[in-house]
């Protein structure tokens, strides 16, 4: 029961983003589709017992994969995807509770969230990077043959 409604709410929180951000109607149950995909690739290989990073990195590609598709396919740009789809894997647990220890006077904790916090952020943006230049490396050559 914990799987579906971790499910349905990573849905609801793309879309809701996807709302918040402005994305086009027609494309709002995607950008709902695309965060959800990605929380469940980060649930998915956390109950497998990875690390919490490499479990990031998977959704975040899994998402930045399925925005490049739904990019395609409906015609919009592939960041009105990206944003609804990366939000439920943002790190915001870690950044508040990296900012109360902080205030607290738990230095210490304060810090190894905070460092934890950027690990991850960090990850997401590798993630992003690696598909889209894995993408034009794929295409370059196609094109090349196309003019050909």
């Amino acid at each position: 029961m914990t799987i579906l409604i971790q499910f349905i709410t990573s849905f609801i929180t793309g879309l809701c983003f996807g709302i918040i951000v402005n994305v086009p109607r027609r494309v709002l149950v995607q950008c709902g589709l695309v965060g959800m995909s990605g929380w469940v690739v980060n649930w998915l290989f956390l109950q497998l017992g990875v690390t919490e990073i490499y479990a990031i990195f998977m959704g975040a590609t899994v998402v930045s994969i399925v925005s490049i598709i739904f990019a395609r396919r409906y015609k919009v740009p592939t960041t009105t995807f990206n944003l609804p789809g990366f939000f439920p894997l943002v790190p915001g647990i870690s950044a508040y509770q990296a900012l109360r220890h902080l205030m607290s006077g738990k230095y210490m904790e304060g810090i190894e969230m905070l460092s934890k916090t950027l690990m991850l952020s960090v990850t997401i943006a590798l993630a992003i990077v690696m598909v889209e230049v894995v993408l034009r490396v794929i295409e370059r050559p196609r094109k090349a043959r196309i003019r050909l």
